[in-house]
Protein backbone atom coordinates (compact mmCIF):
# COMPACT_ATOMS: atom_id res chain seq x y z
CA UNK A 1 0.00 0.00 0.00
CA UNK A 2 1.15 3.69 -0.66
CA UNK A 3 1.63 6.51 1.42
CA UNK A 4 0.64 9.82 0.22
CA UNK A 5 3.72 11.60 0.54
CA UNK A 6 2.51 15.12 0.13
CA UNK A 7 0.12 15.08 3.91
CA UNK A 8 3.48 13.41 5.25
CA UNK A 9 5.92 16.28 3.99
CA UNK A 10 3.25 18.87 5.27
CA UNK A 11 2.47 17.04 8.82
CA UNK A 12 6.46 17.80 8.85
CA UNK A 13 6.37 21.33 8.13
CA UNK A 14 3.68 22.10 10.75
CA UNK A 15 5.72 20.00 13.55
CA UNK A 16 9.04 21.84 12.69
CA UNK A 17 7.05 25.49 12.61
CA UNK A 18 5.27 24.44 16.18
CA UNK A 19 8.45 22.65 17.44
CA UNK A 20 10.07 26.12 16.41
CA UNK A 21 7.83 28.26 18.17
CA UNK A 22 7.59 26.35 21.23
CA UNK A 23 11.36 26.51 21.47
CA UNK A 24 10.99 30.66 21.43
CA UNK A 25 8.05 30.29 23.45
CA UNK A 26 9.49 28.45 26.40
CA UNK A 27 12.33 31.25 27.44
CA UNK A 28 10.74 33.70 30.06
CA UNK A 29 11.19 37.25 28.89
CA UNK A 30 11.07 38.07 32.72
CA UNK A 31 13.99 36.16 33.76
CA UNK A 32 17.57 38.44 34.41
CA UNK A 33 21.48 37.19 33.81
CA UNK A 34 23.05 35.51 36.17
CA UNK A 35 25.00 37.75 38.75
CA UNK A 36 29.06 37.32 37.63
CA UNK A 37 31.27 36.52 38.85
CA UNK A 38 29.77 32.52 39.01
CA UNK A 39 31.52 29.42 38.83
CA UNK A 40 29.62 26.51 37.50
CA UNK A 41 30.86 22.39 38.42
CA UNK A 42 32.11 21.88 34.98
CA UNK A 43 34.88 23.90 35.20
CA UNK A 44 33.97 27.07 33.66
CA UNK A 45 34.36 30.48 36.00
CA UNK A 46 32.71 34.39 33.87
CA UNK A 47 34.01 36.87 35.13
CA UNK A 48 32.28 39.42 33.34
CA UNK A 49 30.03 39.80 30.48
CA UNK A 50 30.04 43.56 29.19
CA UNK A 51 27.41 44.34 26.40
CA UNK A 52 28.30 47.64 26.30
CA UNK A 53 32.40 48.01 27.38
CA UNK A 54 31.92 52.28 26.74
CA UNK A 55 29.92 52.84 29.71
CA UNK A 56 31.20 52.51 33.05
CA UNK A 57 30.45 49.47 35.01
CA UNK A 58 29.13 45.67 32.90
CA UNK A 59 26.07 46.21 31.32
CA UNK A 60 24.65 42.11 31.33
CA UNK A 61 21.20 43.68 29.69
CA UNK A 62 21.21 46.01 27.43
CA UNK A 63 18.05 47.61 24.97
CA UNK A 64 19.17 48.37 21.04
CA UNK A 65 17.14 48.39 18.23
CA UNK A 66 16.93 45.65 15.53
CA UNK A 67 19.60 44.66 13.39
CA UNK A 68 22.16 47.34 15.84
CA UNK A 69 25.65 46.18 15.55
CA UNK A 70 26.52 45.35 19.53
CA UNK A 71 30.26 45.13 20.78
CA UNK A 72 30.51 42.54 23.83
CA UNK A 73 33.17 41.92 25.86
CA UNK A 74 34.00 38.69 28.18
CA UNK A 75 36.61 37.44 30.50
CA UNK A 76 36.07 33.83 31.40
CA UNK A 77 38.12 30.66 33.04
CA UNK A 78 38.04 27.11 31.70
CA UNK A 79 39.96 24.12 33.57
CA UNK A 80 39.34 20.45 33.36
CA UNK A 81 37.12 18.48 36.01
CA UNK A 82 37.98 15.07 34.37
CA UNK A 83 41.73 15.25 34.43
CA UNK A 84 44.59 17.36 32.75
CA UNK A 85 44.31 15.68 29.18
CA UNK A 86 40.89 16.02 28.67
CA UNK A 87 39.47 18.30 25.54
CA UNK A 88 37.22 21.13 26.77
CA UNK A 89 35.25 24.03 25.23
CA UNK A 90 33.04 27.47 25.92
CA UNK A 91 31.45 28.79 23.95
CA UNK A 92 28.14 31.72 23.98
CA UNK A 93 24.80 30.26 22.96
CA UNK A 94 21.80 32.57 21.55
CA UNK A 95 18.35 32.42 22.28
CA UNK A 96 17.49 33.54 18.61
CA UNK A 97 18.41 30.54 16.88
CA UNK A 98 15.68 29.35 14.51
CA UNK A 99 16.71 25.89 15.08
CA UNK A 100 17.98 24.16 17.86
CA UNK A 101 18.98 20.49 15.84
CA UNK A 102 21.38 21.75 16.46
CA UNK A 103 21.80 25.55 17.45
CA UNK A 104 22.66 27.70 14.63
CA UNK A 105 23.75 31.43 16.21
CA UNK A 106 26.90 30.64 18.57
CA UNK A 107 30.34 32.25 19.32
CA UNK A 108 33.32 29.43 20.17
CA UNK A 109 35.23 31.40 22.89
CA UNK A 110 37.82 28.31 23.76
CA UNK A 111 39.01 24.75 22.43
CA UNK A 112 41.71 22.83 23.58
CA UNK A 113 43.28 21.26 26.61
CA UNK A 114 43.04 23.75 29.49
CA UNK A 115 44.36 21.12 31.89
CA UNK A 116 43.60 21.03 35.32
CA UNK A 117 42.52 24.54 37.72
CA UNK A 118 43.17 27.01 37.52
CA UNK A 119 43.22 25.98 33.44
CA UNK A 120 43.35 29.06 31.17
CA UNK A 121 42.35 32.40 30.99
CA UNK A 122 40.68 34.51 28.36
CA UNK A 123 39.35 38.01 27.48
CA UNK A 124 37.60 38.82 24.03
CA UNK A 125 35.98 41.45 22.61
CA UNK A 126 33.72 40.92 19.95
CA UNK A 127 31.12 42.10 18.33
CA UNK A 128 27.26 40.30 17.32
CA UNK A 129 24.66 42.00 15.37
CA UNK A 130 20.92 42.20 17.36
CA UNK A 131 18.21 39.94 15.74
CA UNK A 132 15.50 42.20 13.17
CA UNK A 133 12.70 40.52 15.32
CA UNK A 134 11.23 42.82 18.47
CA UNK A 135 11.55 40.91 21.64
CA UNK A 136 13.41 39.79 24.32
CA UNK A 137 16.73 37.77 23.90
CA UNK A 138 18.88 35.92 26.04
CA UNK A 139 23.07 34.56 25.84
CA UNK A 140 24.03 31.41 27.69
CA UNK A 141 27.75 30.55 28.36
CA UNK A 142 27.99 26.90 27.79
CA UNK A 143 31.09 24.81 28.18
CA UNK A 144 31.34 20.88 26.57
CA UNK A 145 34.03 17.94 27.07
CA UNK A 146 33.55 16.97 22.84
CA UNK A 147 36.11 15.76 20.61
CA UNK A 148 35.20 19.07 18.78
CA UNK A 149 32.93 22.44 19.04
CA UNK A 150 30.75 20.80 16.60
CA UNK A 151 29.65 18.42 18.71
CA UNK A 152 29.34 20.94 21.55
CA UNK A 153 27.08 22.66 20.09
CA UNK A 154 25.36 19.21 18.66
CA UNK A 155 24.63 18.44 22.35
CA UNK A 156 23.03 20.76 23.26
CA UNK A 157 19.82 19.81 21.41
CA UNK A 158 20.71 16.15 22.69
CA UNK A 159 20.56 17.21 26.53
CA UNK A 160 17.85 19.64 26.41
CA UNK A 161 15.59 19.04 22.82
CA UNK A 162 15.59 23.34 22.55
CA UNK A 163 17.14 26.05 24.78
CA UNK A 164 19.32 24.83 27.70
CA UNK A 165 18.08 25.94 31.16
CA UNK A 166 18.64 28.79 32.94
CA UNK A 167 21.39 27.80 34.61
CA UNK A 168 23.45 24.15 35.14
CA UNK A 169 26.34 22.34 35.45
CA UNK A 170 27.48 23.40 32.14
CA UNK A 171 26.82 26.90 32.61
CA UNK A 172 23.76 29.57 32.58
CA UNK A 173 22.14 32.49 31.22
CA UNK A 174 25.36 35.83 31.20
CA UNK A 175 23.07 38.23 29.34
CA UNK A 176 19.49 39.77 28.34
CA UNK A 177 19.07 42.19 24.69
CA UNK A 178 15.96 43.35 24.41
CA UNK A 179 15.47 44.41 20.81
CA UNK A 180 13.36 47.52 20.13
CA UNK A 181 11.61 48.66 16.52
CA UNK A 182 13.44 50.64 14.66
CA UNK A 183 12.61 54.51 14.86
CA UNK A 184 10.74 55.95 12.29
CA UNK A 185 13.77 58.83 12.10
CA UNK A 186 15.75 56.24 11.35
CA UNK A 187 13.69 55.00 8.44
CA UNK A 188 13.23 57.80 6.86
CA UNK A 189 17.06 58.75 7.15
CA UNK A 190 16.86 55.21 5.57
CA UNK A 191 14.77 55.81 2.65
CA UNK A 192 16.32 59.58 2.16
CA UNK A 193 19.63 57.77 1.42
CA UNK A 194 18.29 55.15 -0.47
CA UNK A 195 16.17 58.02 -2.83
CA UNK A 196 19.42 60.11 -3.25
CA UNK A 197 21.26 57.24 -4.19
CA UNK A 198 18.82 56.53 -6.70
CA UNK A 199 19.10 60.16 -8.07
CA UNK A 200 22.60 59.92 -8.18
CA UNK A 201 22.79 57.07 -9.96
CA UNK A 202 20.14 58.40 -12.61
CA UNK A 203 21.81 61.22 -13.10
CA UNK A 204 25.21 59.29 -13.68
CA UNK A 205 23.51 56.87 -16.64
CA UNK A 206 21.66 60.14 -18.03
CA UNK A 207 25.10 61.98 -17.96
CA UNK A 208 26.85 59.25 -19.64
CA UNK A 209 24.06 58.56 -22.73
CA UNK A 210 24.98 62.35 -23.43
CA UNK A 211 28.97 61.55 -23.44
CA UNK A 212 27.91 58.79 -25.89
CA UNK A 213 25.87 60.42 -27.95
CA UNK A 214 28.25 63.95 -28.12
CA UNK A 215 31.06 61.32 -29.05
CA UNK A 216 29.53 59.80 -32.10
CA UNK A 217 28.43 63.37 -33.23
Amino acid sequence: MRIPILPIIILQILAYTSTVLSYQDSIDEDIEPITLPYTWASGITCYYFDLDPILDGYQQSIAVEAGDLVVAEIKFQRWSVYGEERVNQVFLLYSWSRNWNPPTHYLPLWFGVSGDYPGVARIWRFVFKAPSEPGVYYVWIRGDYASGMEEAIANIWRMYHGPPPYSDDGGGIIGKIIVEARSMIYMDITLRIISISLILGLIAIFASKLLIKAGKE
